[in-house]
């Protein structure tokens, strides 16, 4: 988890640089959720105006972990269940959640760049 944060405050940075209203990103923590979930703290932290979606492929267990949390004042627009559910259906997977947080797992790793062009476009439609 450590070590998710210190890779989340890379992250963080440039998540700070970019003017979207959103930031997706993988990050490399396998199929750890407590990390994940640490390294999204440290971004929505910085960021908390921002929906935010990291994606964490794991070669080892054959799947990809994702998690989303969209803050309260996005939630009209985006959902962050459907944001997920979108998402990971690109790689053959599922998920859910509630507006405010969601998490997933997609099962096929050959479609996490694709997963991450149909997140940013999902959510550039809908808050732009």
């Amino acid at each position: 988890a450590a070590e998710a944060a210190k890779a989340a405050g890379v992250l963080a940075s440039s998540a700070e640089a970019d003017s979207t209203p959103y930031f997706v990103s993988t990050i490399e923590v396998g199929s750890d959720r407590g990390a994940l979930q640490a390294a999204m703290k440290t971004i929505t932290d910085r960021v908390p105006r921002k929906s935010v979606m990291l994606m964490s492929p794991d070669e080892v267990a054959g799947k990809v972990a994702v998690m989303a949390v969209v803050p309260k004042d996005q939630q009209s627009k985006l959902k962050a269940g459907d944001w997920v559910r979108e998402t990971v259906g690109v790689m053959g997977g599922k998920g859910g959640g509630k507006p405010d947080s969601a998490q997933g797992a997609g099962a096929d790793l050959d479609k996490v760049k694709d997963a991450i062009k149909a997140a940013r476009t999902a959510a550039g439609t809908k808050l732009l």
